[in-house]
């Protein structure tokens, strides 16, 4: 890991309002840590805070890629049965679950916000 997403991530954590993460720079964190702890190195460059700031970081951030993800299937078309199997769930509790990220997107997605009426479609019920 370089120095710099270190640094990067010691800025955050000292201030949360810090710009956000690419997602391969908190994978690298991570990454450094279990790679270290691996080799017996309990106290190496990465310690287990930034580690695990960096999974709550990148956790935040797929949870809103995949709002954002699920509003274009929707909008190409795919219906709530092939969603939900793509998330490996239900239709119902796709649609439950995506209608909440439509309405409030998660943070750093809120400009690609998926409340539009395409997105949202159809109750599950209904396809």
């Amino acid at each position: 890991m370089d120095d710099g997403a270190r640094t990067q991530l010691a800025r955050y954590i000292d201030d949360p309002e810090q710009p956000g993460f690419r997602m391969d720079t908190l994978v690298s964190i991570i990454s450094s840590y279990i790679e270290q702890y691996d080799e017996g190195e309990r106290h190496g460059p990465v310690t287990a805070l930034e580690a695990l700031t960096a999974v709550r970081l990148l956790a935040d951030s797929l949870t809103g890629a995949r709002g954002w993800i699920t509003g274009e299937a929707r909008r190409e078309g795919a219906t709530w049965t092939e969603v939900g199997q793509a998330l490996g769930m239900t239709r119902q509790s796709a649609w439950e679950w995506f209608k909440k990220y439509a309405e409030r997107p998660a943070p750093g997605f809120e400009r690609v916000a998926v409340s539009e009426p395409a997105a949202l479609g159809e109750k599950p019920a209904e396809r």
